[in-house]
């Protein structure tokens, strides 16, 4: 009865707005007792396909829309896939190839955030990456209330009504600290280029605050702020040579790969040798970790399984976009150490 009802809806026999038959007339029409039929319906309210109206009845939910399959998926990332910084479309693949969907990827700059509606005649639902969620959110909030499947991967926020996969931050924060800290260092600092101070939910703070955990862990009393993060990085690291000798720093953990390639190429200008004077972790394991010179230690996002993550929750997104229930998932993280950390004593 529930499935019947479900697949009426969905096919248009009953519209947005319609009202159902009763308790007692659905009983009647499918044979069943009022008790099954009841259920049926609270069933239907709990997917967000209808609306129970008190003392009034049982509506199709005013706002439903029924949009046709065009079996197209689209990938907005803020990089060329080319790039070689994270193969997020192996995953997705695995997904969309059996159920005969194809997959389009641009680059952030070419997404159409003014068209929700055009976009959704073309694309049964979207995979967004987004670079700077606070601002983006805005943009955003437009294809969620259209009810357009939308998953985000990498950055989500608490409470946030969007689906979303992204890697343990935090844990991968403080797993790159502590195996800094287990290898014999105890003066270490956090750099980025983001301004996270003032988006706390971005993977980067929770990369911070997994540096921080490991520390408090340790009982090391040292840390830098968010602010002096991102500020020994401004100017082409102009203030960080100082910085490291004043504080005698031995370990640095990074925001991701390509700020700690940055911090080595800088590191060696200045003579200052890795791992030799001073140990260097990245984040994300990008292929150019694999052939620096040093062999750049690093925490590897499993790309392919959040892709793949990504596509499965927006495959339920697409069965019904009106589901009340968000789903949020977090890909575990591990290490990957190479030639970037010198054991100390």
């Amino acid at each position: 009865m529930f499935t019947d009802l479900q697949a009426k809806i969905w096919s248009g026999y009953y519209p947005a707005n319609q009202q159902l038959p009763s308790e007692n007339e659905l009983a009647q029409q499918y044979q069943v007792s009022r008790i099954t039929s009841k259920r049926a319906l609270q069933e239907l309210a709990d997917i967000g396909l209808v609306q129970r109206r008190q003392g009034s009845g049982t509506f199709v939910r005013r706002g439903l829309r029924l949009r046709p399959k065009t079996k197209q998926i689209l990938l907005v990332i803020p990089f060329a896939p080319e790039s070689g910084l994270g193969d997020y479309i192996t995953g997705i693949k695995s997904v969309l190839t059996p159920q005969g969907q194809e997959l389009t990827v641009i680059e952030k700059q070419s997404f159409d955030f003014d068209h929700p509606e055009r976009l959704a005649t073309h694309f049964d639902g979207i995979i967004y990456y987004p670079q700077q969620l606070t601002i983006e959110l805005a943009q955003l909030e437009r294809f969620a209330l259209a009810h357009i499947p939308l998953v985000l991967i990498d950055q989500t926020a608490f409470g946030l009504p969007i689906p979303s996969v992204v890697a343990d931050n935090t844990q991968g924060g403080y797993l790159a600290t502590r195996t800094l800290i287990e290898s014999g260092h105890q003066r270490l600092i956090f750099l980025a280029t983001a301004d996270f101070a003032h988006a706390l939910n971005s993977s980067v703070a929770q990369r911070y605050f997994g540096y921080l955990q490991a520390l408090m862990e340790q009982d090391l009393d040292f840390a830098i702020t968010p602010e002096q993060a991102t500020r020994l990085t401004e100017d082409d690291f102009a203030a960080l040579p100082a910085f490291l000798k004043k504080e005698q720093i031995t370990g640095i953990v990074t925001e991701h790969d390509l700020l700690a390639l940055d911090v080595l190429r800088f590191l060696q200008e200045q003579a200052i040798n890795v791992p030799e004077d001073i140990s260097l972790i990245g984040f994300d394991n990008i292929t150019r970790t694999a052939t620096s010179q040093p062999q750049l230690s690093t925490i590897r996002q499993d790309f392919q399984t959040i892709g793949q993550k990504a596509a499965q929750l927006l495959q339920e997104r697409i069965a019904n976009p009106f589901d009340p229930t968000i789903k949020q998932a977090t890909v575990p993280v591990d290490l990957i150490p190479r030639q970037s950390i010198k054991r100390l004593g």
